[in-house]
């Protein structure tokens, strides 16, 4: 082989890196391998773009650095200066970094998803969200990808990008209750719609300032019912606090307003009531 150039030296048809090449290092000839190599080229890679060539922490990227014979990514994973750190291939030929390694061990998620951690394991893709849609937190689960919803009183639009919430004309949402029981809730009005009476229970929770609204529709006329500590002032006359406390249509067509004036527990007529009301 003496004097042979190496233009007339065969080719390698499927290089490997435990192939071994020839060196000289201080003027002695050795043999070196090509993940030696390939080592050391990546310690220069990473020298050349690290802040800190001398302390490299485990566990950080410092360059993401490609073997292009096994298309495989490094990160430090033993601390150590240029000659001493260890690198450790940390993803699939994918190119995804594991979730150990602040990846997503995803090698093609869906196009404008969100990850969400799964512990160290995985990572799990939601979406993609529609027009006006949020991440809505669910305790000691994956949020839930959901559209607001409109409550009495008020509009929804959802655009691409946006959300417009608007308050509707009337200012209050009704419900005809053509059962026979209905429990309130504060800024909504009621018709009493039944041959039988029908018990409307007061909101056990409710704002200072919110209102309610009853007005008999079916012949069994209505009973406004209270929860422990509540009361409805009519004028200068209260009913009994508590459950044993109620106001009661006299006539199918009587109507009442009320305001919460004390958070809770007292409702207060507003205006002039329609009808008689009996009050107990």
């Amino acid at each position: 082989m003496a004097n042979e150039k190496v233009s007339q030296l065969p080719g390698v048809a499927n290089s490997a890196l435990t192939d071994v090449i020839y060196a000289i290092q201080g003027g002695i000839s050795s043999q070196e391998t090509l993940q030696q190599v390939f080592n050391l080229m990546l310690q220069n890679t990473i020298l050349n773009n690290a802040g800190n060539p001398n302390s490299f922490v485990a566990g950080v990227i410092y360059q993401l650095c490609w073997d292009t014979v096994n298309s495989i990514m490094y990160v430090c994973t033993t601390a150590g200066n240029a000659a001493t750190a260890v690198w450790t291939a940390v993803s699939d030929k994918a190119g995804i970094i594991s979730p150990a390694n602040g990846g997503t061990g995803v090698a093609s998620p869906t196009a404008h998803t969100l990850p969400v951690a799964e512990g160290s394991s995985n990572f799990n893709f939601l979406g993609p969200l529609v027009n006006g849609q949020f991440l809505i937190g669910s305790t000691g689960a994956d949020p839930v990808p959901a559209n607001l919803t409109a409550g009495p009183g008020i509009s929804i639009a959802n655009s691409a990008g946006g959300v417009t919430i608007s308050g509707t004309a009337s200012g209050i949402g009704w419900t005809d209750v053509t059962g026979t029981s209905q429990a309130m809730v504060a800024d909504n009005g009621y018709t009493s719609n039944n041959a039988g009476l029908v018990t409307l229970t007061l909101p056990a929770t409710a704002a200072y300032g919110t209102g309610l609204a009853v007005v008999g529709k079916g012949a069994g006329g209505f009973t406004i019912a209270q929860n422990a500590l509540q009361n409805i002032q009519v004028g200068s006359s209260s009913s009994t606090v508590g459950v044993g406390g109620s106001v009661s249509s006299t006539n199918r067509f009587d109507s009442i307003n009320l305001v919460c004036t004390t958070a809770n527990t007292t409702w207060t007529v507003l205006g002039a009531v329609q009808g008689n009301l009996t009050i107990v």
